[in-house]
């Protein structure tokens, strides 16, 4: 299990937090969300380049591990002098501290061979650039994580030439080789530019599109690159010293796991943004049937809305309920496939509240916390009550 402790960085005063599969941030806007979900992704990204390189002193360099995090997900005047940043893995462990300029790393030795290579995407909210701005693949910009969604989205919709519906509405997405454009399919037959189609498909086709390919299509592709076969020629030689006691089959199969993409950790900025609370709803399923597919992925949301809190509940509860008796298995599969259900225990649900962050999820209705869904509602209630009764 990941664990995250992040002190004094940004609006973050402390945060703690032991990380599951699937894991939602909720709170207010500028509470902290987003940085979270961002040294979240960073540290999961230097635990895989530090695998594959089996280099630590390269990227727990104080210098490196800050300037990158801050740089890539432009977080330029968050630091602060008590800064703290720690991370904890199976097979690593490394923290910063601002105020000894240090990063210091360690291996856990009994696992630091079993680690399993991730395909890590970070989904900002800037997604809808790629869809609003024609010719976007011309624009020059600094190297950070919007930079670095539009060069996956540019794989991305060449995997999709022969349309790809768009959760349950009534629009497909196709990529034009011919024109190297993103065309909307409408159900009467019409085609539209994503460049002039409505803000909420501007925003949820990248996404939705995106997550197909990271979660399926990626996977159909052959990964081999010169980057790979260095990273190939490096393990070789820092496997047989290291596994020395093992045999030459043991050794390979500890490369090829390394080097081998597994699964994807997804981190998505805002998934609610321009789209109606049902199609939120649609957006959750669809989300959680793809990280149940062929391969077990992991997702980290970070949101405002109390929507996909409550989507979330639903699946959580269908698997629940699922795994109670193959009869009520049966009539959950009704209205909902096993494919888009979760058990409680892969879920890991967060708020942020001054500067800090608690856990919502009630362990003894084994649900993400009511009040932590009803509240927004319960304060817009509150004001009609007082209304309505002047």
């Amino acid at each position: 299990m990941k664990h995250l402790v992040i002190r004094h960085f940004g609006p973050i005063k402390e945060a703690d937090m032991d990380l599951r599969r699937v894991n939602i941030i909720i709170g207010p806007q500028s509470s902290g969300k987003s940085t979270i979900l961002k040294i979240a992704c960073f540290c999961d990204w230097m635990e895989r380049q530090i695998e594959l390189t089996q280099n630590p002193d390269k990227y727990c360099d104080s210098n490196f591990f800050i300037e990158n995090l801050i740089g890539f997900h432009k977080l330029e005047g968050y630091l602060q002098q008590e800064t703290y940043i720690r991370y904890e893995n199976d097979a690593v462990s490394f923290d910063y501290s601002e105020k000894n300029k240090k990063c210091t790393f360690k291996w856990n030795e009994a696992k630091r061979w079993k680690y399993k290579r991730t395909k890590i995407a970070y989904i900002p909210a800037e997604r809808n650039l790629v869809a609003a701005i024609p010719n976007w693949y011309q624009v020059n910009m600094n190297k950070d994580n919007i930079l670095d969604f539009m060069k996956e989205w540019e794989f991305a919709r060449k995997a999709f030439l022969k349309g790809e519906q768009i959760l349950d509405l009534p629009v497909k997405y196709e990529y034009n080789a011919y024109n190297q454009g993103d065309r909307i399919k409408l159900e009467n037959g019409k085609e539209l530019d994503l460049t002039v189609a409505s803000s909420g498909l501007q925003a949820l086709t990248p996404l939705y599109v995106m997550l197909r390919y990271l979660t399926s299509e990626y996977y159909k592709e052959a990964h081999t690159n010169v980057e790979q076969d260095m990273l190939r020629q490096n393990l070789h030689e820092v496997v047989a010293k290291e596994c020395a006691g093992l045999t030459k089959g043991e050794q390979q199969n500890i490369i090829d796991t390394i080097l081998t993409p597994h699964h994807t950790d997804l981190f998505v900025e805002e998934p609610e943004a321009h789209i109606f609370p049902s199609t939120q709803k649609s957006f959750v399923y669809s989300l959680v049937e793809m990280l149940n597919g062929n391969v077990q992925h992991t997702c980290f949301l970070a949101t405002h809305s109390p929507y996909i809190l409550t989507a979330f509940n639903n699946i959580i509860l269908a698997g629940e309920t699922m795994a109670m008796s193959k009869e009520k298995a049966d009539k959950v599969s009704v209205i909902m496939p096993k494919r888009q259900t979760l058990c409680y225990d892969e879920v890991a649900a967060f708020e942020m509240s001054n500067g800090r962050n608690h856990s919502i999820m009630d362990e003894d209705f084994r649900l993400i916390s009511a009040d932590a869904v009803d509240a927004a509602s319960q304060e817009i209630s509150n004001d009609f009550d007082y209304l309505l009764n002047i």
